[in-house]
């Protein structure tokens, strides 16, 4: 209904278009100079104009009463001399653009005819000569505007014609809407995506009633919404086919919205196949390392259980063998615990916090007490009360993994540097020794589960760290550089800002 109610008005105004400018020059040129059969005239022609609206049979007329009315006032205010003339040209410019130039030649030529006719019959000799010159001036005059009009109908019908030629080779879809959401314009990709009726003219139709199942409403709220974003939406069609698109949305100044969507189906379908691949290839790496942390053990337990079972041992022997047995047990029950720590995902505490400035200093004093960091030293720059979107048991996980791999790196002797600070709703841990580093090629694979520099088991500390970092949202960084040490840097969000106090520090 609104649609219809802005056409109306539009076509109201474009047909009272040249008695408004008739009236106009009335206005400038003042009641008292144009004949009162002029001004009756120009009232009988907006009349006139109104009915051709009005009366469905008479819409095609309405150029036609526009030639009429300006040649009547014309021809009512002094013919070549009338001050209505210019109307009179305009009105065979517009027809020139609106139906190209012969239909406007003939209207021209019409005019003249007309203007000759009567302008020759109420000349006398004295300004006959006068009249004529003016004839003929006006007669090229409106010939010329109605070959221009037509000109400029050609070059707007070109252009039209690229536009079209545009928006069907686009692969994008292009929609426009009005603010109720009724279509006015969409492109013949955008037709193909949503599956626009053949049967029935979808210009104006409600973009609701063909994307009306329920299914439907993100990408319809995407398409008439704007918004300052893009966005990707996942749809069905009625096949049941599911695309994804990148949906950016505008709205225009005329209050009309423009949608342009991308069907970003394959490329969807490559990350996830890439995606896939990764993990297939990640699983196949821990499943050996997995395989090689469990043969050894094993291996060493079958020995000692053979030997126990012949029953040629002497007592020390067979303690010895008990021993073994244990000590491999252990080592099996710690594997197993390390790669169940990887794959939990403890989904339950992704959203709590913890006072991260608290937990390293905590980690710290527990790394102080093991027997391997007795010949380290350490400096602590930590700034207090930092909270951090990670829950605590997370964090204790990534700092003390860090801390014990740096201690081991550095084979006891060594300096550690740790810091917590803030940054741009941010914390930044950074964890520094001056080990041995770590080359290039193992950089690459540091992160992967079972990778290992060292010759203890385990292997998955770095994988059980990057994959705590990464759920909080986080970021794990590694700097290293043969004989130079090692840095590892953390960066996980903020639940809490503070402004950056007094350092602490400590050395042992």
């Amino acid at each position: 209904m609104e649609v219809m109610r802005q056409v109306t008005m539009t076509q109201f105004l474009l047909r009272l278009s040249m008695p408004w400018v008739a009236f106009c020059l009335v206005g400038v040129l003042g009641g008292d100079t144009v004949p009162a059969p002029a001004i009756v005239a120009l009232w009988i022609w907006v009349a006139v104009s109104v009915a051709t609206l009005a009366i469905p049979s008479w819409k095609s007329a309405g150029e036609v009463m526009d030639l009429a009315g300006s040649l009547i006032l014309t021809a009512l205010s002094g013919w070549t001399s009338s001050p209505f003339v210019p109307v009179l040209l305009l009105v065979i410019a517009l027809s020139g653009a609106r139906n190209g130039s012969r239909r406007a030649m003939i209207q021209a030529s019409l005019a003249v005819f007309v203007l000759v006719a009567g302008s020759l019959s109420i000349s006398s000799a004295e300004n006959a000569v006068m009249i004529s010159t003016q004839l003929m001036a006006l007669a090229l005059a409106l010939h010329g505007l109605a070959w221009l009009g037509g000109r400029l109908k050609g070059s707007w019908l070109d252009l039209e014609e690229q536009h079209d030629q545009i928006l069907k080779a686009l692969e994008e879809g292009i929609v426009l809407t009005d603010k109720n959401g009724c279509i006015l314009e969409a492109n013949p990709a955008a037709r193909k995506f949503l599956r626009f009726p053949h049967t029935r003219q979808w210009s104006g139709f409600p973009i609701d009633q063909i994307l009306r199942r329920d299914t439907d409403q993100d990408f319809r709220n995407a398409l008439i919404h704007p918004v300052k974003t893009a966005a990707d939406v996942r749809w069905s069609d009625r096949d049941g086919v599911e695309r994804s698109f990148r949906v950016k949305t505008t709205a225009l100044e005329s209050g009309l919205v423009l949608a342009v969507f991308t069907d970003r189906t394959a490329e969807r379908r490559a990350i996830e196949a890439e995606a896939r691949l990764v993990h297939l290839e990640e699983l196949d790496e821990l499943s050996l390392g997995l395989a090689h942390e469990i043969r050894n053990p094993l291996a060493s337990l079958r020995g000692a259980a053979e030997e126990l079972s012949g029953g040629r041992l002497n007592p020390q022997q067979a303690s010895m063998m008990s021993k073994i047995v244990n000590r491999e047990s252990d080592r099996l029950d710690r594997t197993v615990n390390r790669f169940l720590e990887y794959s939990h995902r403890r989904t339950q505490n992704r959203c709590s916090a913890c006072d991260a400035s608290r937990g390293v200093e905590e980690v710290l004093e527990m790394i102080q007490q093991r027997s391997d960091s007795s010949g380290m030293t350490f400096h602590m720059g930590v700034v207090p009360e930092i909270s951090v979107a990670v829950d605590g048991d997370s964090w204790n996980s990534i700092v003390s993994n860090l801390m014990i791999n740096a201690v081991e790196a550095c084979q006891g002797n060594g300096h550690l540097d740790i810091s917590l600070t803030p940054m741009d709703g941010l914390a930044l841990l950074m964890i520094s020794d001056d080990g041995p580093g770590i080359s290039e090629e193992i950089q690459s694979r540091i992160f992967h589960p079972f990778m290992t520099t060292k010759s203890r088991e385990g292997g998955l500390g770095l994988a059980i760290v990057r994959k705590a970092v990464e759920e909080s949202g986080g970021r794990i960084e590694i700097d290293s550089l043969e004989g130079h040490g090692t840095t590892m840097k953390v960066v996980v969000p903020l639940t809490e800002v503070h402004e950056p106090e007094e350092v602490k520090a400590g050395r042992v």
